[in-house]
């Protein structure tokens, strides 16, 4: 007997697992281009750009769709599962990542002193910054929906919208890092997208995909070629746009291959947080064997920075110490056993219309 349908929707799985291929692949790249490498042909540099324009706004904006289920818990609750997810992982692994820069030197980026190692708990190092960014976001919604309810939590996320719009479009500075107002948005366009069926059900369409491609590839394209400004939000609304429009269209978890897909989007966090060693990890022992080929330092970082966290993340659950270990909550996939999916799920929970 096969379990009932869950309630999860399998289209975030999908754009999440999206999601994070794009970030991994990115941060090879990344990688690659300010280590010890002679040749990097001039290609990499633009995938970068056209990556970064959106795929971090992603996961600000699948965050926020599923946050109202997370606000409709007590404080205590809410602060003890943000915590687990976010922060503890935070603290555990900026560190260790600090950590094994230092024994990694020639194949990273950005050294970090040994003396520097505790600052690092409040300047978080690379890609880190997204979690204690995440974190503060989620508690600005939360106490917006708590002083005016759905009405507040709209106002906040359209004024954040706003301001990220202006803020963009006319350059404007000020002490606060540019990526939190556009996570501070993109998680409100989130809010609102979860209140919105309409707009699921235009994107789930095949004219609705090619138009957000075309439109991401045309405002991605004359931000790299012209600067930024206006053109950045726009590029990044459009590129999100089209990986959900993607992931609406895909069909169920219903083959070996979708129902990979949906676990990749389940393991993301963990992919998040522990790529980055095992990419520069498996660029050192390359460099140190002195291998320089691009094409195989690609091939085989990406998958090492994608395949050795899920066996971390399946064996921390299996374990039960995610939670001890920095990996978040301890869970059990839906789609490595035998749940039953539908054809087709609702595009939003009920009600939010």
């Amino acid at each position: 007997m096969t379990a009932a349908a869950p309630t999860r929707f399998h289209w975030i799985d999908y754009a999440k697992a999206i999601g994070i291929l794009l970030v991994v692949f990115g941060h090879v790249l990344i990688g690659m281009r300010f280590s010890a490498f002679t040749q990097f042909p001039s290609w990499m540099i633009t995938a970068e750009f056209y990556i970064y324009s959106f795929h971090m706004p992603l996961f600000f904006l699948l965050s926020g769709y599923v946050f109202p289920i997370s606000k409709e818990k007590k404080f205590g609750r809410f602060l003890a599962s943000s915590l687990i997810n976010l922060f503890i992982p935070y603290l555990i692994w900026n560190v260790v990542f600090a950590l094994l820069k230092n024994l990694s030197f020639g194949s990273v980026h950005v050294a970090v002193p040994f003396s520097d190692i505790p600052k690092v708990i409040l300047h978080p190092i690379q890609h880190f910054w997204f979690l204690p960014y995440l974190f503060m976001i989620r508690f600005l919604y939360w106490f917006a929906e708590r002083i005016d309810g759905m009405r507040g939590l709209g106002v906040f996320a359209a004024c954040a919208a706003a301001w990220y719009m202006i803020y963009s479009t006319f350059g404007l500075q000020d002490a606060v890092d540019p990526r939190f107002y556009m996570g501070l948005a993109f998680f409100g366009l989130g809010t609102l997208l979860e209140r919105s069926s309409d707009v699921l059900a235009a994107l789930r369409r095949g004219g609705a995909l090619a138009a957000c491609v075309l439109a991401w590839a045309a405002f991605a394209t004359v931000c790299y070629l012209c600067g930024f400004g206006l053109f950045v939000p726009l590029a990044a609304i459009a590129g999100v746009a089209a990986v959900v429009s993607l992931a609406l269209l895909l069909p169920a978890p219903t083959t070996p291959w979708s129902r990979a897909l949906g676990f990749l989007g389940e393991a993301s966090l963990g992919i998040y947080i522990t790529h980055g060693i095992f990419m520069a990890l498996t660029r050192t022992v390359l460099l140190k064997v002195y291998v320089s080929s691009v094409g195989v330092h690609i091939i085989l970082g990406t998958m090492a920075a994608v395949i050795c966290p899920i066996i971390l993340v399946i064996v921390a659950n299996k374990l039960a110490v995610s939670p001890f270990i920095g990996l978040g909550r301890n869970w059990s996939s839906r789609y490595l056993r035998a749940h039953a999916f539908r054809d087709t799920q609702p595009l939003a929970r009920p009600g939010n219309n």
